[in-house]
């Protein structure tokens, strides 16, 4: 019987808790780069959206003998990073939340051949495109589309409804197909713009 991704992430937090540093380190690979993003949405700080997410693993790994997890580590690590995130915003006094700046400005820095092949029009399109959606459905729908996290995990962590998350992700899709009928294209060029570990 095949186990789901939810399930396999829960055995290998059980083998974390057990002081294994492999499976710490294969959690730590699966997550690294999409928590990154996830943190940079908020933060628009790359180094300190790293640090967020350093902070965050370490905390994994150094609490492990007193975190429990029973239903999904995903969900748990987002919802770590964001109030993470929070803290260093508070802690560097900003008053805002701007991820209005032209957040894919990496997306000419990506030397995979497959992103190669997209031209530059289509890229610099799909950018407009973003900076139309509002902040929060913009990042609901990376959440949901890039990093597959459910309607109910994303509730969880951002701390709103699911009704929310459904409105801003209806809006977000709404403004998408608008512009940009290749739904697949723009998840193409939405997920190249990660960070690596």
């Amino acid at each position: 019987m095949l186990i789901s991704e939810t399930e396999k992430d829960l055995i290998l937090y059980n083998r974390i808790k057990d002081g294994n540093k492999l499976a710490f380190n294969t959690i730590f690979e699966k997550y690294y780069a999409d928590l990154c993003e996830f943190s940079f949405l908020m933060i628009n700080n790359k180094q300190l959206a790293e640090e967020v997410v350093a902070d965050v693993l370490a905390n994994l790994w150094i609490k492990r003998s007193f975190i429990d997890i029973s239903h999904s580590l995903k969900a748990y690590l987002y919802k770590s990073t964001r109030n993470m995130t929070i803290t260093y915003i508070r802690k560097k006094k900003k008053n805002t939340f701007n991820i209005e700046e032209n957040i894919d400005h990496q997306f000419a820095s990506d030397s995979n051949p497959e992103f190669d092949i997209i031209q530059k029009e289509e890229v610099a399109s799909i950018e407009n495109i973003l900076n139309i959606i509002p902040e929060r459905s913009r990042m609901i729908f990376r959440m949901h589309r890039i990093d597959r996290l459910k309607y109910r995990e994303i509730s969880e962590i951002l701390e709103i409804s699911q009704k929310t998350v459904e409105k801003h992700m209806g809006k977000a899709i709404k403004i998408m197909r608008q512009y940009h009928a290749d739904m697949n294209m723009v998840l193409l060029v939405l997920g190249k713009n990660r960070f690596k570990a």
